[in-house]
């Protein structure tokens, strides 16, 4: 083993030092008392050779022919996909009855809070024509986008001869994604278009537009305590509603993306009330920054809690039937990597090694050590 000549001494009744190496090394230590300068000291601390018994070592294990696997664990939760927080869009006025209360179902448009308040029923009118008219566009503009889509994707499959079977059902495939790609955008415009529609409805029947309505089919999730009697506050959430048949894990950490995107699929772990393993599928969200998991298979089917929390783990590299050593019997100090090679006689002598892969538990050795070789661990 080697050590400084500082830290040797604490442990001076049990080292032994043999003759030729303790001549062998008399220049060198008179150079380091007698001609070095600090400086000098610093970057190159004068190592001493020793031999200690066995009883020194935590632990030793043999070089050996194994994998050596690095992996990381990307922390994963589940949730709902679609949450929708209601709220006024008038300050101060009367709230006149709540008409839900958490855990209820609702439908798109239902009324779920009146207010005491009048309003300009033309002008609200009107408002609502218009936002009508521009979410029949938006949608017109969505459809066009799809149109155009699938006009480049035929393109494409048509250039490519010769056409075959096998290209005929990957091109039905890309169109049949197109379509999924923009399915729900369009869900909620018409969603969107409903609530509209419903509220001009109650307009004409003289009801107050300022009511708050169902954006969405789902479960209420949250009603603000004391509303009825209260007054609004602009911006304030007074009911949440979730889809709760639109779930899925979602990566807690953003980092995620540059390992498991492009990935087919992934196998979730939960651990909870039960220990749990999920196929899904993984893809980016909506702003490109982060990951979601769609559960499939028979996993599609499964029931989970929301916010249950799991993890994935990811395979960042792999060496299969390689030289390598326990992670713990490796050092390092500055540019050198070492491991403590114990002798027949139960000693560990310093010895510089090579390392390829690091391993979550093993270290490729590439050079320095041979097979059957003992290391002495956790020293």
């Amino acid at each position: 083993m080697i050590r400084s000549g500082v830290n040797t001494m604490n442990k001076f009744k049990r080292v032994r030092v043999f003759g030729v190496l303790f001549f062998g090394l008399i220049p060198v230590l008179s150079t380091s008392l007698y001609g070095c300068t600090r400086s000098d000291e610093e970057s190159e601390p004068v190592l001493l050779v020793t031999e200690e018994t066995e009883e020194d070592v935590a632990g030793n294990l043999p070089v050996e022919y194994t994998d050596v696997v690095s992996t990381i664990s990307v922390g994963v939760k589940y949730r709902t996909a679609a949450t929708q927080d209601l709220s006024f869009d008038v300050e101060r006025a009367k709230i006149d009855s709540v008409l839900v209360t958490p855990g209820e179902t609702v439908r798109a448009g239902q009324l779920l809070i009146t207010l005491e308040t009048d309003t300009d029923i033309e002008a609200e009118r009107e408002d609502l024509l218009y936002q009508i008219e521009r979410i029949n566009l938006l949608i017109l503009q969505v459809q066009h986008q799809i149109e155009y889509e699938k006009t480049v994707a035929r393109f494409d499959a048509a250039m490519d001869t010769p056409i075959t079977d096998e290209k005929k059902e990957k091109l039905e495939e890309k169109l049949q994604a197109i379509d999924d790609k923009y399915y729900f955008t369009l869900q909620d415009y018409e969603d969107q278009i409903t609530i509209c529609n419903l509220k001009l409805y109650n307009l004409e029947n003289n009801n107050n537009d300022h009511n708050i309505y169902a954006g969405m089919d789902g479960i209420v999730e949250y009603v603000r305590e004391g509303l009825q009697g209260s007054q609004t506050v602009i911006g304030r959430t007074v009911i949440t509603i979730k889809d709760p048949g639109d779930m899925y894990f979602y990566a807690t950490d953003s980092s995620a993306v540059q390992y498991l995107e492009g990935m087919e699929s992934v196998t979730i772990n939960v651990n909870g009330a039960s220990v749990a393993e999920y196929e899904a599928i993984p893809e980016l969200t909506d702003d490109g920054k982060g990951l979601r998991f769609i559960l499939t298979g028979d996993s599609a089917s499964a029931i989970i809690a929301e916010n249950t929390t799991g993890s994935i783990i990811v395979e960042l590299g792999k060496k299969e039937n390689v030289l390598s050593v326990p992670k713990a019997a490796v050092h390092r100090a500055g540019d050198k990597v070492y491991v403590y090679v114990v002798d027949e006689d139960g000693y560990r002598r310093y010895r510089e090694v090579q390392t390829g892969l690091e391993g979550d538990t093993r270290i490729e050795i590439i050079s320095g050590l041979e097979a059957g070789e003992i290391v002495a661990v956790n020293y």
